[in-house]
């Protein structure tokens, strides 16, 4: 086992890349595979840890308590810099604490806000039991998972915005429970500026719900216009190349990849 309790509703988990993170212990999304593990989405894992480099600009959309954050923040070094977005305040402050006892958080700037399409005050659903599934969409029920939402009213921004003085950004990572649509549509400008090299996502058509189709019509639109090439990481967290037709046909896809 990887995890110690340590009270207050707190696992204290050793993470298979040297370093450590709490998360909260009734969890029952991320902290039964961090303890029994060290490690979540392994093929994301390895891809970061063979492909991010000193000195990287990264980007980490929906950062949660922080697993991908920790590691880019010791993979980039002080000549790089991580921007870490987190809607859930209570996750974002679990986050914080993850940077410092890693010592980590002089590269590293946390952003309590949700990203999307549009500057604008949204409803977040966050999660009781299931962090992961925080979302600024509503999950499709399912009858064996007991769970329960609060809504709460978050700050939502559009990374043209946020992020318009970056030079060059490495890699964007999103991750946030099928907000992928907006937050895409939120970084057009940074796309057709080309300071994006790399984006990894989520293709999760039951909780993009309604966003489906335009999702594929925009990913469409962006890989023409600017040359992008479509991937999936397979399990060594290495590349393989793919089509938008092939990436359609699944319900379900935790590592796609856009290179630019």
């Amino acid at each position: 086992m990887n995890g110690t309790y340590i009270g207050n509703n707190k696992m204290l988990v050793k993470l298979a890349y040297n370093a450590m993170i709490t998360v909260p212990a009734d969890d029952l999304s991320l902290m039964p595979t961090f303890v029994t593990t060290g490690m979540f989405e392994v093929p994301l894992t390895k891809y970061f840890l063979s492909h991010i480099k000193q000195g990287y600009n990264i980007v980490d959309v929906g950062a949660n308590v922080g697993y991908f954050t920790v590691l880019a923040s010791k993979l980039v070094g002080n000549s790089g810099k991580v921007f870490a977005y987190e809607a859930d305040s209570k996750t974002a402050s679990m986050l914080k604490d993850n940077l410092a006892m890693n010592w980590t958080t002089e590269n590293v700037k946390v952003i309590n806000k949700a990203v999307y399409s549009e500057s604008k005050l949204m409803k977040f659903l966050s999660s009781e039991r299931f962090i992961a599934y925080s979302s600024l969409h509503e999950k499709p029920s399912d009858e064996n998972v007991q769970d329960t939402f609060t809504t709460k009213e978050v700050e939502a921004v559009a990374l043209d915005n946020e992020l318009k003085n970056i030079d060059s950004i490495d890699l964007v990572k999103i991750d946030i429970e099928g907000g992928e649509y907006h937050a895409f549509l939120g970084m057009m400008g940074l796309l057709q500026e080309q300071k994006i090299k790399k984006v990894t996502f989520e293709w999760n058509p039951p909780m993009l719900g309604g966003d489906t189709e335009n999702f594929l019509l925009l990913l469409s639109e962006i890989l023409n216009s600017f040359d992008g090439r479509l991937y999936l990481l397979n399990q060594e967290g290495e590349p393989v190349a793919t089509t938008l037709k092939e990436v359609s046909n699944y319900e379900f896809l935790p590592f796609v990849l856009i290179e630019f």
